[in-house]
């Protein structure tokens, strides 16, 4: 069965690099050994999370109108390991502590689920933010700024985040706790998890977060080289979009695991 489930993996890992979906890195390095753990600990349920993750994310990328200038943001388009990693990294962690530490299964799964709730909301509030006819204002400073950079939000993207994360929490509900007295409670807390994941994304991104002036242009972007090399006005150049997914699922994750502690 294990055997099964790793070839079908791997075919979805060679279709999605085919359909340039995935760099080579994303594809073999990251998405198969994220899979592979993922099936191993918490099962082809596991698996189940982040196809409704990774499929919404490419049917919403998708969308007419959904783009943003892809001179502002540091990265589009095929999704590379580090990326890979960011989003599902800890959920695949998670999976992997459920196999050693077997007793504290719904601990672990919480945290799984915490962590691509967050994914999600981060994608939705991404993807449909930009549909948005206004422009995104910065979270602390009230600017606005370019589509695509981090820490501006919308009132639309923050309403996608809140949809996304009810999305990927009650498939985990029907997966796992639909037959419980508290369903309704796990459906709460996992959405509000992933939506304040998303709120925290917007933080970092709005403090931290490298961004840099094109001294030729003036164009305000996240990559280090525009016309020329660019200048870094705001955060620190270590903090990547990337760095800031990964803090912020990796906080989705520890959310999850506490929070299951607490109240369940």
């Amino acid at each position: 069965m294990l055997i099964g489930w790793l070839s079908f993996i791997l075919l979805v890992c060679v279709s999605l690099f085919m359909l340039q979906k995935l760099t080579i890195s994303g594809a073999v390095v990251a998405a198969f050994v994220v899979g592979t753990v993922t099936v191993i600990g918490v099962g082809p349920a596991g698996l189940l999370l982040f196809a409704v993750f990774f499929g919404s994310s490419i049917i919403l990328g998708k969308l007419k109108g959904a783009h943003v200038d892809h001179e502002v943001v540091q990265k589009h388009g095929k999704r590379d390991a580090f990326q890979v990693i960011a989003n599902g990294g800890y959920a695949a962690i998670c999976s992997l502590c459920l196999v050693i530490f077997p007793s504290l299964a719904t601990l672990f799964i919480a945290g799984f689920v915490g962590c691509l709730a967050t994914a999600m909301a981060d994608t939705w509030a991404s993807e449909i933010g930009k549909l948005s006819q206004d422009k995104p204002i910065d979270l602390f400073s009230g600017k606005k700024v370019e589509k695509g950079v981090s820490g501006g939000i919308t009132s639309l993207g923050m309403a996608a985040a809140f949809a996304g994360s009810f999305l990927l929490a009650g498939t985990a509900i029907v997966i796992w706790w639909n037959e419980t007295s508290v369903s309704y409670l796990w459906l709460f807390f996992f959405t509000l998890i992933g939506f304040l994941g998303n709120v925290l994304d917007s933080v970092l991104g709005s403090t931290v977060q490298g961004l840099y002036r094109c001294p030729s242009c003036g164009l305000e972007t996240e990559k280090t080289y525009h016309c020329e090399k660019t200048v870094r006005i705001k955060g620190l150049s270590v903090v990547t979009n990337d760095v800031v997914n990964l803090c912020c699922t990796g906080a989705g994750a520890l959310m999850g695991v506490i929070g299951a502690v607490i109240f369940f």
